[in-house]
Protein backbone atom coordinates (compact mmCIF):
# COMPACT_ATOMS: atom_id res chain seq x y z
CA UNK A 1 0.00 0.00 0.00
CA UNK A 2 2.55 2.82 0.71
CA UNK A 3 4.71 2.03 -1.60
CA UNK A 4 1.84 3.52 -3.93
CA UNK A 5 1.42 6.69 -1.82
CA UNK A 6 3.41 10.03 -2.36
CA UNK A 7 5.42 11.22 0.12
CA UNK A 8 3.13 13.40 1.73
CA UNK A 9 0.44 10.74 2.19
CA UNK A 10 2.76 8.86 3.51
CA UNK A 11 3.89 10.75 6.24
CA UNK A 12 0.44 11.50 6.96
CA UNK A 13 -0.10 7.39 7.58
CA UNK A 14 2.61 7.05 9.59
CA UNK A 15 1.94 10.03 11.92
CA UNK A 16 -1.52 8.67 12.24
CA UNK A 17 -0.26 5.21 12.79
CA UNK A 18 1.95 6.53 15.86
CA UNK A 19 -0.95 8.71 17.11
CA UNK A 20 -3.02 5.46 17.23
CA UNK A 21 -0.23 4.01 19.48
CA UNK A 22 0.08 7.16 21.69
CA UNK A 23 -3.47 7.19 22.15
CA UNK A 24 -3.71 3.54 23.31
CA UNK A 25 -0.72 4.31 25.62
CA UNK A 26 -2.78 7.37 27.12
CA UNK A 27 -5.61 5.64 28.08
CA UNK A 28 -3.18 2.93 30.02
CA UNK A 29 -2.27 5.78 32.13
CA UNK A 30 -5.74 5.87 34.47
CA UNK A 31 -4.64 2.48 35.95
CA UNK A 32 -0.78 2.12 35.38
CA UNK A 33 1.97 4.09 36.15
CA UNK A 34 3.53 5.84 33.24
CA UNK A 35 6.97 4.85 33.41
CA UNK A 36 5.46 1.27 33.48
CA UNK A 37 3.98 2.26 30.20
CA UNK A 38 6.66 3.94 28.72
CA UNK A 39 9.00 0.51 29.23
CA UNK A 40 6.21 -1.63 27.86
CA UNK A 41 6.21 0.44 24.89
CA UNK A 42 9.87 0.59 24.67
CA UNK A 43 10.06 -3.45 24.57
CA UNK A 44 7.18 -3.91 22.27
CA UNK A 45 9.18 -1.44 20.02
CA UNK A 46 12.09 -3.71 19.95
CA UNK A 47 10.21 -6.82 19.63
CA UNK A 48 8.77 -5.90 16.80
CA UNK A 49 12.16 -4.28 15.35
CA UNK A 50 13.40 -7.41 15.87
CA UNK A 51 11.04 -9.33 14.11
CA UNK A 52 11.38 -7.12 11.06
CA UNK A 53 14.75 -7.87 11.17
CA UNK A 54 14.37 -11.43 11.71
CA UNK A 55 11.50 -11.22 8.85
CA UNK A 56 13.91 -9.81 6.25
CA UNK A 57 16.59 -12.03 6.61
CA UNK A 58 14.76 -15.27 6.32
CA UNK A 59 17.52 -17.33 7.34
CA UNK A 60 19.82 -17.37 10.57
CA UNK A 61 23.38 -16.67 9.05
CA UNK A 62 21.83 -13.93 7.24
CA UNK A 63 20.04 -12.87 10.61
CA UNK A 64 23.16 -12.94 12.66
CA UNK A 65 24.76 -10.75 9.95
CA UNK A 66 22.31 -8.21 9.78
CA UNK A 67 22.08 -7.63 13.70
CA UNK A 68 24.76 -4.63 14.31
CA UNK A 69 24.07 -3.10 11.56
CA UNK A 70 20.22 -3.08 13.39
CA UNK A 71 20.85 -2.39 16.66
CA UNK A 72 23.12 0.93 15.39
CA UNK A 73 20.12 1.94 12.80
CA UNK A 74 17.28 1.30 15.09
CA UNK A 75 19.29 2.96 17.94
CA UNK A 76 20.25 6.23 16.00
CA UNK A 77 16.87 6.44 14.61
CA UNK A 78 15.43 6.49 18.25
CA UNK A 79 17.58 8.95 19.42
CA UNK A 80 17.07 11.36 16.46
CA UNK A 81 13.05 10.97 17.35
CA UNK A 82 13.49 11.29 21.07
CA UNK A 83 15.94 14.20 20.66
CA UNK A 84 13.36 16.13 18.22
CA UNK A 85 10.52 15.28 20.64
CA UNK A 86 12.51 16.57 23.33
CA UNK A 87 12.63 19.47 21.60
CA UNK A 88 9.04 19.49 21.02
CA UNK A 89 8.30 19.59 24.40
CA UNK A 90 10.10 22.10 25.69
CA UNK A 91 8.21 24.28 23.32
CA UNK A 92 5.00 23.24 25.25
CA UNK A 93 6.99 24.56 28.41
CA UNK A 94 7.66 28.12 26.21
CA UNK A 95 4.04 28.19 25.26
CA UNK A 96 3.36 27.61 29.11
CA UNK A 97 5.36 30.59 30.32
CA UNK A 98 4.28 32.81 27.83
CA UNK A 99 0.61 32.37 29.01
CA UNK A 100 -0.30 30.85 25.79
CA UNK A 101 -2.53 27.67 25.60
CA UNK A 102 -0.55 24.38 25.13
CA UNK A 103 -2.79 22.31 23.89
CA UNK A 104 -3.72 24.67 20.98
Amino acid sequence: MSEYLTDEARDTHFRKLADRFIDTANRQTEDTDITVINSSLLYAASRFCAFVIASKAGEKDRYEKMKPEALEYYGNEFNKMLAQNLENYAEVFDDEDSGKDPTH
